[in-house]
């Protein structure tokens, strides 16, 4: 088995590449006064794309949401050595990596990431790069944006703030964004992992953007493609052309891929089991 943790290998790369539906309207703000002339208060983010100034999702808030979801499911299934936001490993591990990178102590750098919680060791911890990367998500034409006014309440009255009135840009409901999931040696059981947060996130539980406790940010994610290339001493294969994706290491299993390549519900269904078996593996269920 291999210490796919560790950055000093390529053994295998998966592209996800998804479809983000918003169901309900959502908003990624720019922050106040982005545009001083404009008469909108708080706008969304957005990027230029030809003579388009459209609205988009950045990877950041992609990533976030699915660091923070994955966090969720790996301590409500059971796992304890979870840490919130990657502060844990970062505050007991990252001086001593820091270290051992610069002496270029490479068995000492494998002994540490190996502490890391897996969390984690997928996606990074202060100078610990993450193996999975999240593009920004663009549409693919003019997306709709609304407008409405908010009222700021004073929390500790209850009341009304003065000169509270304020107005808030929101993208509307059916606007699509297209983005890219890389998983860079991702062992099967991650890749069940991901498939949970997809579902958390259509299902409605997880939102994506601000104003979620006002309603906004639901989605539905569709996955569109699935490719990827295997590493190894006999060559590089591409993903769709295996039957198997076989273990990354001692806690992983390999998971038949020969009839649902074209599925890729399916396919990512086939990586839950994975997920669930290393669960019981983990917490001795």
């Amino acid at each position: 088995m291999v210490e796919w943790f560790v950055h000093d290998r390529l053994y295998r790369i998966l592209d996800i590449e998804l479809e983000f539906t918003a169901k309900t309207s959502f908003r990624i703000g720019a922050g106040r006064e982005v545009v001083p002339s404009s008469p909108i208060d708080l706008q969304v983010l957005r990027i230029r794309m030809g003579e388009l100034d459209a609205p988009y999702i950045p990877g950041s808030s992609l990533k976030g949401v699915f660091r923070s979801t994955a966090e969720y499911i790996a301590k409500s299934s059971g796992i304890s050595n979870v840490c919130m936001a990657g502060e844990g490993c970062r505050r007991n591990y990252n001086k001593q990596l820091e270290i051992a990178v610069r002496n270029y102590n490479i068995n000492e750098i494998k002994r540490i990431l190996n502490n890391y919680c897996l969390i984690c060791k997928l996606y990074g911890s202060g100078s610990f790069a993450s193996h999975i990367t999240f593009s920004d998500a663009y549409p693919k034409r003019d997306i709709p944006v609304g407008v409405k006014t908010g009222i700021a309440i004073d929390r500790r009255s209850g009341t009304v703030k003065r000169r509270a009135l304020f107005t808030v840009e929101f993208v509307q409901p059916g606007a699509k964004f297209y983005g890219k999931i890389s998983l860079k040696n991702n062992p099967n059981y991650a890749v069940g992992l991901l498939a949970y947060i997809l579902d958390l996130i259509n299902s409605g539980l997880i939102k994506i953007g601000g104003f979620k406790s006002r309603g906004f940010g639901t989605f539905n994610i569709k996955t569109t493609n699935i490719s990827g290339l295997i590493f190894s001493d006999e060559g590089v294969r591409n993903l769709m052309d295996l039957n198997v994706l076989e273990p990354l290491d001692e806690m992983d299993e390999k998971v038949d891929i020969s009839d649902v390549k074209g599925d890729y519900s399916k396919f990512l269904e086939r990586f839950k089991m994975v997920w669930d078996s290393y669960v019981r593996k983990v917490t001795k269920k």
